[in-house]
Parts: structure tokens; sequence; C-alpha cells
């Protein structure tokens, strides 16, 4: 086949590809996503989380806090930069601003979704569960091993509620939200059988009971909007609802179609030779191929699938779902000016490694 050739069945299959990605569940699951996100970037006072990261913080405290904020900041590893740079000049110990670093893109509140609607609800869990994990050990081992030039650093954030709202209202006003996105994925629940039988009975034509859920949801949502947000506080979740989409969604329309490509493109037996199964050696390579990689925000998850029905074992796309979005070469660049050479080189290591470790157990547990 000729370069013209190639390039227009490439393209062909691209817009193919993305045709069949945004069907009517997929892409009402994901705008409540965004909606989630910027509701956490607007609401959320990020001093709450930021000001538990000092070194004179109990260890319990400021690990777990660490290891969740990610889920609350909703950011990717480029946005977590400057975020983790500002933290740790400002005082945070090396061992809880590492387990910010890396759980900030990992557990990123769109990303788990995505991952549990596009990939199933079990990969999603655990997906979720080992970035809470591995960003704590790893922050324990940097600490560990620097824990000399910690002790000459002071903490000075000042503390500030979680939100200016009383709480009661922030976690009626989230948790809606996460049953709409619940229901509407309802297909790709554990129990795939009782959703087919309880929220996928048509209704009417292709209206199903999920829809008629997920619409009532969404009335409860806007009357409590209204009573509860004055004008400001909804324009400024819409902002940020719009800022997000805007980041992210170009960026993962590109991901969906180059996995489209891939596929196409990418033999089988190739994927299956290094990355099937689920032995070391393709944990590793997974772990090692995803680290230098840069993925922006859930483009990951759609070139995993692809990759996935491909031949790629569920353990080696757990370290590449771990690895991938919290490292890349910009990463490591950028954290070596702020913490040195020795301690980003220590940090790439070690998420290497925990991933690998991660697939491993994926593998054993889904295999």
């Amino acid at each position: 086949m000729d370069i013209v050739g190639t390039l227009i069945y490439a393209f062909n299959v691209a817009v193919a590809t993305l045709v069949d990605y945004l069907n009517f569940n997929r892409t009402v699951a994901l705008i409540i996503s965004f909606f989630i996100a910027g509701g956490i970037s607007s609401m959320i006072n990020k001093n709450f989380i930021i000001k538990y990261f000092g070194s004179e913080t109990p260890k319990h405290i400021s690990y777990l806090v660490a290891s969740v904020s990610g889920c609350l900041l909703a950011v990717c590893s480029c946005t977590i930069l400057p975020l983790f740079a500002g933290i740790y000049r400002r005082g945070a110990g090396i061992g809880p601003a590492t387990t910010f670093l890396f759980s900030g893109p990992a557990i990123n509140v769109l990303a788990l979704f995505y991952s549990a609607a596009l990939l199933g609800w079990g990969i999603g869990a655990i997906r979720g569960s080992f970035a809470i994990i591995l960003s704590i050990i790893l922050g324990l081992t940097m600490a560990l091993l620097f824990s000399s030039e910690d002790k000459k650093r002071k903490f000075k954030i000042s503390a500030e509620e979680i939100s200016i709202r009383p709480a009661y209202q922030t976690i009626i006003f989230f948790g809606i939200q996460i049953l709409m996105l619940l229901a509407i994925t309802a297909s790709h629940t554990l129990i795939p059988s009782l959703s087919v039988a309880l929220f996928n009975i048509p209704i009417f034509g292709a209206v199903l009971v999920k829809h008629i859920i997920t619409g009532g949801l969404l009335i409860l949502l806007i009357g409590i909007v209204k009573s509860w947000f004055n004008k400001e506080e909804i324009n400024s979740w819409l902002r940020e609802t719009v800022i997000l989409g805007k980041l992210v969604i170009p960026l993962l329309l590109f991901g969906v179609a180059l996995a489209g490509v891939l596929s196409a493109f990418l033999p089988s037996e190739l994927v299956s030779r290094f990355v099937g199964g689920n032995s070391l050696s393709a944990n590793f390579i997974a772990s090692f191929i995803g680290a230098p990689m840069y993925f922006a925000t859930l483009t990951e998850v759609p070139i995993v699938k692809s990759l996935m029905s491909l031949g790629m074992g569920a353990g080696p796309a757990m370290a590449l779902l771990l690895a991938g979005p919290s490292l890349s070469i910009p990463t490591i660049l950028t954290i070596s000016r702020v913490i040195g050479t020795k301690k980003a080189l220590t940090y790439l290591g070690n998420v290497i490694v925990l991933s690998t470790i991660a697939g491993l157990i994926t593998g054993m547990i889904l295999g």
C-alpha cells in the first residue's frame, strides 16, 4: 500500500473509532465526570489538603491526605508539577510531596471513572486502590532514603476549611453526580447480569431504566443547586468544568483516535509476545515503556483498551495505567530541578518497580 493510501486508511480508521467511541451512554458519562471534576476544582479548598503535607504532621495523616488528594485536585501529570514544586519549596516533606506527585495523576477523578467505564469497574477499583497504596509506599521510601534533608525543612501553610458551605451540602452535591455516573454506566458494573436486569430494561424505544434514573437525578441536582448555590458559585462551577473540558477533550479524542490506528496497524502477535500474560518481564516492560512516555489526561485508558484487545494482559495493563500517567520525560526533567537529579531518578526507579509489582498482583487477581 502506498503512503497516501496508508494515510487515508489510517484517517478512516481514526474517524470510525471516534464515531464508535462517542456513543450516547459514554458521552453522558464523560460529561458527568467533567462536571464532578469542575465542582471539585471550584468548591474544594486546595489549602485544606496542602496544609497537611508538612514533616511535623503525623505520618498517618500526611500520607493519607497526600495519597487521596489527587482525586480532589483532578490534575494530570503536567498540571501536578507546579503544585508539587510549590508545596515542596514551602516546606512539605519529601515523603508526602512525592506521594502527592504520584497520586495526583494516578487517582484523578476523571481517570478513575473513565477507567471503570471503559475497562470495567474491577480494573477501575483496583487502579484506585493501588494508586493510593503505591503512593504511600513510594512516599515512605523517599522519606526513609532522604530523611536527613527533611529535618532542615519547615512547613508554613496555614489551616483553612475544606469548603465554604456546610459539609452535608457538599456531600449531597457530589453524591448525586456520582449516582448519575453509576447509573449511566450500569452495564459496566461488577455484576453485569444484575445491571442488565435492572438498569437496561427498555422503557420507550431506546430509552432505558438507567436513562430515566439519570434524568431524575439530574432534575434533583438542578433543584438543590438552585436552592443552595448563589450565581457566583454556579458560574465558577460551570467555568471550571468548561476549562477542564477545553484542556482535556481535544487530547482525549486524539488519544482515542490514536488507539484505533494503533489497533489497526500493531500486530497482535507482537503485543502478546512482549506484554501478554502476567510474567515479570511483561509487567516490567509495560512499566518501563510507560515511564518515559507522556500520557495526557485520560488518553492512557483508550490506548490500554486497544492494547488489551490485541492481547495485553490485565497485569501489564495495570502497570501501564499506573506508571504512564504519573511519569514522563518532562516530569522527570522538571522535578529534577526542584528536588535534584538523585531524588528524581530514585523516584523514577521506585515508580517502575512498584508498578511492576502492582501489575503482577493485578494479573493474579483478574487472571
